[in-house]
């Protein structure tokens, strides 16, 4: 069997809006009563009012650590209201996951912002960030016993989402704007580090994806550096050096620190060079491979391997990889993932890559943003029209790896790949 070390930490994530229901003083709720997304959240998987039942869940999978976040619209639904009933609920929910022996790990924003703070300009203005910094006060104060922090989830997502591709609230295309929200996120991180650094780790979930050039033509390997460090390096570098240029411009942004690295990782990407500006001049398709996934995505473990290996060789930090998941309609499939992905996982710590952690999305099905309910990524199948849960078998085999802190040798020969 492939052997973790004891303290290596499994885990699960979520995020409030994708699972809570009912979140009606947020931005992406705003623009679904608009019918401006295709798809309406409602009660999600009604977790806000079934908490304590997927606690349980929890607690049955027995993961070391549980990721969640909190809904910034829930606690400030207007710029200068707190909702002590909604932090109340959070903190029942952080004392029941302690009760049973699990750590939180919280997520402050995770792409959703109050409707107040959208109408107000939202990321777009330097002089709102000094709104979340009060919401992450709030938060600081009413949880100093929390360890792990995560200030944003895939701030460079947001911003191509929302400001290039257009496709999420504020549903915009502007070059300018997306580098301005993201140098203001950068700067709202840095203010967040200062108020966050004296409880624990903090550090920010980044989306890195395996870019490969489609071909060995020059252009190819060149549109291949630039999307990776545009997506994969931009950010953290940012943060680290207090210098941030993602796509033209550079921002001066308070130069902080990563305490450690979250890494989300799903898929691999070709890129190859366009003469689209309006595609900053790069055109990506997925790698192809035996098994794809509901989001379009190809199931490529090796590019965990790579992506950790680019990771570590660059910044030296522990690495946490705090999302890998996928939507399948096969759970055979989501078992295969999540053994290759802990195989490359094991294969990168036996080089002496600091990886102290691997976080399953995720423990429910839920509401995927602009795709909807059929995109399923659950260890747990919900039914959205009785919200009753259902554990799947790949709840059953990844509960057999935590409880071993190893694959066992059944599961590496039925799922495992060969690798070197």
């Amino acid at each position: 069997m492939l052997k973790f070390p004891d303290n290596f930490i499994f885990g699960v994530s979520t995020s409030a809006y994708q699972i809570e229901g009912d979140n009606k003083n947020s931005d992406w709720w705003l623009f679904e009563e608009k019918g401006k997304l295709p798809y309406k959240s409602g009660k999600a998987t009604d977790h806000w009012n079934r908490y304590q039942e997927d606690i349980e869940l929890l607690a049955e999978l027995k993961v070391d650590m549980y990721r969640f976040s909190i809904e910034w619209s829930r606690v400030y639904p207007s710029k200068d209201y707190v909702n002590y009933e909604a932090l109340s609920r959070y903190r029942e929910i952080v004392d029941l996951l302690r009760d049973h022996g699990i750590e939180p790990m919280i997520t402050l924003h995770h792409f959703t912002n109050p409707i107040w703070f959208h109408e107000l300009g939202g990321w777009e203005k330097r002089e709102n960030v000094d709104y979340f910094i009060q919401y992450v006060e709030t938060i600081a104060n009413e949880f100093p016993d929390v360890k792990y922090w995560l200030v944003f989830n895939e701030p460079i997502v947001y911003m191509l989402e929302s400001y290039i591709e257009g496709h999420w609230p504020p549903m915009k295309k502007n070059l300018f704007l997306a580098e301005q929200v993201a140098a203001n996120m950068a700067y709202a991180y840095a203010k967040a580090y200062e108020i966050l650094h004296d409880l624990g780790k903090v550090s920010i979930a980044k989306n890195m994806i395996y870019f490969e050039p489609y071909s060995d033509k020059d252009k190819d390997i060149e549109a291949c550096r630039k999307a990776e460090q545009m997506f994969n390096w931009s950010f953290i570098d940012g943060i680290l050096t207090g210098r941030l240029k993602v796509i033209r411009k550079e921002y001066d942004v308070p130069k902080s620190e990563l305490d450690f690295i979250g890494l989300n990782y799903y898929t691999g990407m070709k890129v190859k060079y366009t003469l689209n500006p309006l595609r900053l001049h790069l055109d990506v398709e997925p790698i192809k491979t035996e098994k794809c996934t509901l989001m379009g995505y190809c199931i490529y473990p090796r590019g965990l391997y790579e992506v950790l290996k680019k990771t570590w060789n660059k910044y030296g930090k522990e690495i946490i990889i705090t999302e890998n998941g996928v939507a399948v309609e096969d759970d055979e499939d989501r078992i295969l993932s999540i053994v290759r992905h802990l195989q490359y996982t094991h294969k990168a710590l036996t080089e002496g890559i600091s990886v102290n952690g691997y976080f399953y999305w995720s423990i429910l099905d839920n509401f995927e943003w602009d795709r909807g309910y059929d995109k399923r990524f659950g260890l747990v199948e919900v039914d959205y029209t009785t919200f009753k849960r259902k554990p799947r078998k790949s709840f059953y085999v990844y509960k057999e790896i935590i409880k071993n802190k190893a694959i066992p040798d059944d599961l590496l020969e039925k799922y495992g790949e060969n690798i070197s």
